[in-house]
């Protein structure tokens, strides 16, 4: 038995560096409380985490760890159409507070009873399904 993450538990992109962890990235039009939860996750684990969000209005804070940059847009009548428009100041970006020691410490010990709990899972013998007779 094996853990299987849902759609929304997969990030929208990873971007892999040589020099250093790979950046999570989310690119989102509105609010899912989802790519929080799976960025705020990243920046715990020590990875860069990046939200990219355009059009729509911002969530007052950011979890630790987490950069934020906001693209403005505009939208047409029906058929909405949107168009990204030109980023002119630095507010476009904002930061999340730093990561503490413990929240790392906290993430660690809980990927390390996941994986045990999986590890265990898989130890266990296999159902051998529906007998059938011929």
């Amino acid at each position: 038995m094996y853990w299987s993450p849902p759609r929304s538990a997969y990030l929208d992109l990873r971007l892999v560096r040589g020099d250093g962890p790979p950046v999570a990235v989310e690119i989102d039009r509105e609010e899912h409380g989802t790519a929080v939860d799976k960025l705020r996750d990243e920046a715990l684990r020590g990875r860069p985490a990046l939200w990219i969000r355009w059009h729509g209005a911002l969530r007052a804070e950011l979890p630790a760890g987490v950069a934020r940059l906001h693209l403005p847009a505009r939208s047409t009548r029906s058929p909405v159409r949107y168009s990204l428009m030109a980023v002119t100041d630095t507010a476009a970006i904002t930061l999340g507070e730093a990561v503490t020691a413990d929240a790392r410490e906290n993430a660690r010990q809980r990927d390390r009873r996941r994986i045990e709990g999986e590890r265990r899972a898989a130890a266990l013998p296999r159902d051998p399904g529906p007998i059938r007779c011929r």
